[in-house]
């Protein structure tokens, strides 16, 4: 197992609202970040349509890394703010971590990674976090400047 992690941030003209929007729409991601997010299907809605639990299917390439994940994660909205995704474990001892959290404010949003992996040990992962977190926002600009 490897710990990958990664941060990365910008200034978006769209207001917080339409920031919140675009990341707590799990299910839509695909649709603006299709290289990662290939696949999301909605497990559970909390009584106001909310994602909380997704089974999402991942594609990370960057570098010598090249894998497909199919992971469920929960879904946790705070407003104003802050959307975390958290990988669900598979069973009692299940040591893979892949956790997202987007933080958003007016006019900014970023994103931190953190994940725990069975990678290889001869495969550098230096900077693949950060890197990855940049597609993410950079996909996230895009879709709200659209």
């Amino acid at each position: 197992m490897k710990d990958l992690s990664g941060r990365a941030g910008a200034t978006v003209e769209a207001p917080l609202e339409n920031c919140l929007a675009l990341v707590e729409s799990v299910d839509a991601y695909p649709s603006w970040h299709p290289e990662v997010v290939k696949r999301v299907e909605v497990l559970e809605r909390d009584a106001a349509g909310t994602a909380t639990k997704v089974k999402t299917d991942l594609h990370l390439s960057q570098g010598p890394l090249s894998r497909d994940f199919e992971v469920t994660m929960s879904v946790v909205v705070q407003r104003p703010g802050t959307v975390q995704l958290t990988r669900v474990p598979h069973h009692a001892g299940d040591e893979e971590r892949f956790e997202v959290v987007w933080t958003l404010a007016e006019h900014r949003i970023a994103v931190e990674l953190a994940a725990t992996l069975p990678v290889p040990r001869m495969v550098p992962l230096g900077g693949i976090g950060d890197s990855v977190a940049r597609g993410f926002v950079d996909a996230a600009v895009r879709a709200l400047d659209a």
